[in-house]
């Protein structure tokens, strides 16, 4: 996002073509990473078409950088490591939220769920005149109705996407 900002603002403000050239746009195919591609111990990752920024100028990117310097491989892997490790945390990211988010409601649909199985037993347990019961199956039923509430007003204080 910042990227194609900062592009869009190079256009805008008639940068040369040859920067353009060398900071061309950023397309979501570009940031797609396949794992079947990094597969351990294969031995044609060099016929792996790689999106057009791990190839931009990094001699003179590299020599500017004391940090690259101390590293016997080629300096370009480094940047395409630190750009899957990125990758891979983003990713990882927005599985969390994901999953962070099902739970949310999965949680709140327990709570709904326990809710109308307590008010069952309370019907049943009135219509049997066991009035114990009944009142137990009641107090149940009003705890599963509090947390349910409590669970979808956590939900809406956090706007949360649905």
């Amino acid at each position: 996002m910042i990227y194609r900002w900062c592009q869009d603002s190079m256009i805008w403000l008639g940068a040369s073509w040859d920067i353009l050239d060398h900071y061309q746009e950023l397309i979501n195919s570009d940031l797609a990473t396949s794992t079947a591609a990094f597969t351990q111990g294969a031995h044609y990752h060099c016929a792996s078409q790689l999106p057009w920024f791990w190839t931009i100028d990094i001699p003179r990117d590299t020599n500017s950088k004391s940090w690259l310097t101390e590293c016997i491989c080629n300096p370009s892997t480094v940047y395409h490591m630190h750009w899957l490790h990125a990758k891979a945390g983003k990713d990882r990211w927005e599985e969390e939220e994901e999953l962070l988010m099902s739970e949310f409601q999965w949680v709140t649909h327990y709570f709904k769920y326990h809710t109308h199985c307590w008010n069952e037993r309370y019907k049943e347990m009135r219509v049997a005149r066991v009035h114990g019961a009944a009142c137990y199956a009641a107090r149940q039923q009003a705890v599963y109705d509090q947390l349910a509430k409590r669970a979808e007003l956590k939900w809406q204080e956090m706007n949360l996407k649905n």
